[in-house]
């Protein structure tokens, strides 16, 4: 039967000072690091000093009070990534409800892209980004047939036609609905776990 437990000649170090800490459970004899809180769990002091000690970078993982952030770079370039398919749809609606030159289309395009991921972006995690990006997805699918409509009868324009499917405007609305309901019910889902799992992190600590 195999002994898991570490040599006795393997020394424990204090993760800030690197001070012998082998005799000492409780905090650092040397820089008075104090290792768990009242509750017997590592304190934020410890949690720091621990990472900056491994080979993790604190610029990638950042911590603040309980709970762990992902900085805001890697936040965008996901949000960016879930809100790509915002650009083409806020495009087709825009050039449904009045004709756009090109350079106005791009320019549409990329703001329709990149405003939902800076946005997206102030979210925390990574996962929350993507989960209330599929919210903004699901919600922009359900309502834009009505948004074209609307947006034609105030500039005047014929308002029974919508893109590709001409003047059946109920089954453009029924396939927008269809589509969307599925997405936003999904980022609904996953949006309302991501925060159980936060909250869960923030009153136990990490598993």
């Amino acid at each position: 039967m195999s002994d898991d437990r570490p040599p006795d000649d393997v020394a424990a170090t204090c993760p800030r000072c690197g001070a012998s800490i082998s005799d000492h459970d409780g905090s650092c004899p040397s820089c008075g690091l104090v290792f768990l809180d009242d509750d017997g769990r590592l304190t934020d002091e410890t949690a720091t000093a621990l990472f900056e000690d491994s080979d993790l970078d604190l610029e990638t993982l950042e911590l603040s009070g309980n709970e762990f952030y992902t900085p805001r770079w890697v936040r965008l370039l996901v949000g960016l990534a879930i809100s790509a398919p915002m650009a083409p749809l806020v495009a087709f609606v825009a050039g449904s409800i009045v004709s756009l030159p090109l350079w106005v289309g791009s320019l549409v395009f990329v703001f329709g892209w990149a405003l939902p991921a800076v946005v997206l972006s102030r979210l925390a995690l990574p996962s929350a980004v993507v989960a209330a990006g599929l919210v903004v997805l699901g919600s922009t699918l359900v309502s834009a047939p009505a948004v074209i409509v609307a947006g034609r009868t105030l500039v005047g324009s014929n308002a029974s036609t919508i893109g590709a499917f001409g003047p059946d405007v109920w089954t453009a609305q029924a396939a927008f609905l269809a589509i969307g309901v599925i997405v936003l019910v999904l980022g609904a889902v996953l949006y309302r776990y991501v925060n159980a799992r936060r909250d869960a992190w923030a009153e136990d600590g990490p598993p």
